[in-house]
């Protein structure tokens, strides 16, 4: 623990040296006159990048039709038409104040207290809806000394520094590492946690949660295929692509693995009818199976038994991503699909075929599970290997046969269960428990498929910052086939995404393996070096994803109790909400967070990184030679992902 302190202070002092004298790198304040031309979707300039204490005149023209310079942190929304040279100001804190009308907009570019010193980027939007795109019409403001970017690269050097500062001594004997460096121990929460086994017991438990979820993904369908086109003011887009999206992406997998599937609507009603039943159990036998399921129930082909079913689906709906948010009817018809092919699957394939080897939403929470903190496990692996009835994967009078074909006796990793407790319910020997472990402890990538997952969703989680956060309006004209249908360009965006996602990408980590066998001289195949690395690319996306979603929640929450006062934009208003004003939740912290989230995943990468290349090559000289290209790598990226977030 104290060596752990003593490498966070490092990382610190990293951060504040750079932080504290860029403060002295400071010009005087001078007056600046900026012209902002708006159009759709976006603003030229998309960057204004001032001095601390500069003031800002600001005038405004549009080529097309009404827009908004909204601006929260200076209390600012500015609207204004084509053809007038007037602008009406109204202040975010409380637009029913009378509205001013002004031929520019004045803003001194600082903060109050200590704000002026912590807080550099700020992001202006469009507060006039323009059309299906306008969520993503954005630009941001710099106020130099950018003290976040100086703080947050210096951590970034601090980082390697500080985990060389943990592992000198190992480096410095070089001793062969014999022990196993997995950390797969972790808490018993059955031990732990009093009643918390009773509760996972209970046969109506998930069934209770379904009927949570279901309801709720029903209002979400109904909203997004009946309700109004604006995804700002639609339920379902806000609960889906805000809600939802960062419950599991910040919450849910980092803490909890896949224990969204435990609750997941998509495959009970399917599931419902394979089985007869709802939460009893139906014993007898089909197949080598000690329970009745109806249907076909054949084994899904062998060929298609693995990660790149799923994968590429996802990689397809992320390529047409700003259609599914933008366009709630498109994410309606989406969800739809999928339940529908969860359930005609049901009664074709066994178990949840669908979720095992199709679902997108698996290809995410299966990968980053891997870094997941709670992990279903066996008790005592002598047990399990003494096992006959393997009652966990085959089922009994107690519990189902495990809906993903699992015994518990092989679950080493995270990737393939999805915590429906069936096995602690049927295992005759009371051997099946629910750990705590540390944070990104798994390393283990255990085929090609798997770790072209990892490396294509790090791939997408970094596009999707791009497409979705970035400001630059020629980006959002490549990807806007809703109204401009500028099919030919997207057709090239599409390209470079796959491009970059299943070659481009794969053949630089590929390439860094290679160096990395060279400098360590390691007997090891490249290709065998090369898919073990991409497990340290887990934290390092899911750092990524966080980032991505943070935003995504901040920006738009007040948009979800308004849409939730009238869900489908017919007027209602349930909860009083609906003609609320909006407001962002602590839009300063943004960048800071992400940062954080950029950071800690790299941090953690390196360090998977080097018990990667120490397991393999068990002499500690030898794996820091083996995977500082690959460190290289991370650290070139992640210096360009704060650059992106921050600047």
């Amino acid at each position: 623990m104290k060596t752990r302190w003593s490498r966070a202070l490092v990382v610190l002092v990293f951060a504040a040296v750079p932080a504290s004298l860029c403060q002295f790198w400071r010009s005087a304040p001078v007056d600046r006159f900026i012209h902002m031309e708006a159009f759709r979707y976006g603003k030229r300039p998309s960057v204004i990048r001032v001095n601390r204490g500069d003031r800002m005149h600001l005038t405004f023209s549009s080529l097309d039709t009404g827009h908004s310079f909204f601006l929260e942190e200076f209390d600012v929304d500015a609207k204004f038409s084509p053809g007038s040279k007037l602008i009406e100001r109204y202040r975010t804190s409380d637009p029913t104040q009378p509205v001013e009308l002004e031929k520019e907009i004045l803003i001194h570019a600082r903060h109050p207290g200590l704000k002026n010193y912590l807080v550099a980027k700020s992001v202006f939007r469009d507060h006039v809806w323009t059309g299906p795109l306008h969520g993503f019409e954005h630009g941001n403001l710099i106020i130099e000394p950018n003290t976040l970017l100086f703080a947050s690269l210096g951590a970034l050097i601090g980082l390697p520094v500080a985990g060389l500062m943990g592992v000198f001594g190992s480096i410095r004997r070089n001793e062969p590492v014999l022990a196993s460096i997995d950390l797969e121990g972790g808490a018993d929460l059955l031990d732990r946690i009093p009643g918390l086994k009773w509760l996972l017991k209970r046969r109506g438990l998930q069934s209770a949660l379904h009927f949570v979820t279901l309801p709720l993904f029903y209002v979400v369908l109904l909203t997004m295929l009946f309700g109004t086109k604006v995804a700002g003011r639609n339920l379902g887009s806000m609960l889906l692509w805000v809600v939802w999206l960062f419950a599991l992406t910040a919450l849910l997998t980092p803490l909890g693995g896949r224990v969204w599937c435990f609750a997941c609507p998509l495959p009970v009603l399917g599931e419902w009818v394979q089985r007869g039943a709802i939460t009893q159990v139906r014993p007898g036998e089909t197949g080598h199976y000690r329970n009745r399921f109806f249907g076909l129930f054949r084994r899904w082909p062998s060929w298609l038994a693995n990660a790149w079913p799923r994968m590429l689906l996802l990689l397809a709906m992320g390529t047409f991503s700003i259609a599914l948010v933008a366009v709630p009817k498109v994410s309606g018809l989406v969800l739809f699909g999928m339940v529908a092919a969860a359930t005609v699957m049901s009664l074709i394939w066994r178990h949840r075929a669908f979720c095992m080897y199709l679902c997108p939403i698996n290809a995410f929470v299966g990968l980053y599970a891997m870094a997941g903190k709670l992990a279903l496990r066996s008790r005592n692996p002598d047990i399990c290997a003494r096992c006959g009835p393997r009652s966990c994967q085959m089922g009994n009078d107690r519990g189902w046969a495990c809906p993903y074909d699992l015994c518990v006796a092989d679950i080493r990793e995270n990737n393939d269960c999805g915590l429906c407790t069936e096995c602690l319910k049927s295992c005759v020997y009371d051997n099946v428990t629910v750990r705590w472990r540390p944070f990104a402890s798994e390393l283990g990538i255990r085929n090609a498929a798997e770790a072209w997952l990892a490396m294509s969703m790090f791939v997408l989680g970094v596009v999707y910052c791009v497409v979705h956060l970035g400001h630059w309006p020629e980006m959002r004209d490549w990807v806007n086939i809703l109204d401009k249908g500028n099919w030919d360009l997207f057709g090239i965006y599409a390209a470079v995404v796959w491009a970059l996602a299943i070659i481009v990408f794969p053949v630089l980590v590929a390439a860094v393996a290679w160096m990395g066998k060279v400098a360590a001289g390691a007997a090891q195949s490249t290709w065998e070096l090369f898919l073990a690395s991409t497990a340290a690319l887990v934290p390092a996306g899911l750092g990524v994803w966080v980032a991505f979603v943070v935003p995504m929640l901040f920006v738009n929450v007040s948009f979800v109790g308004q849409a939730a006062s009238d869900p489908f934009g017919w007027g209602w208003n349930l909860f009083g909400r609906a003609g609320t004003p909006w407001h962002q939740l602590w839009p300063e912290s943004i960048p800071w967070i992400q940062a954080i989230c950029v950071l800690g995943g790299t941090g953690y990468a390196l360090r998977n990184a080097w018990r990667i290349w120490l397991r393999a090559l068990q002499l500690p000289r030898l794996a820091l030679r083996g995977m500082m290209p690959f460190g290289c790598l991370l650290l070139v990226v992640s210096g360009w992902l704060l650059w992106f977030f921050v600047n």
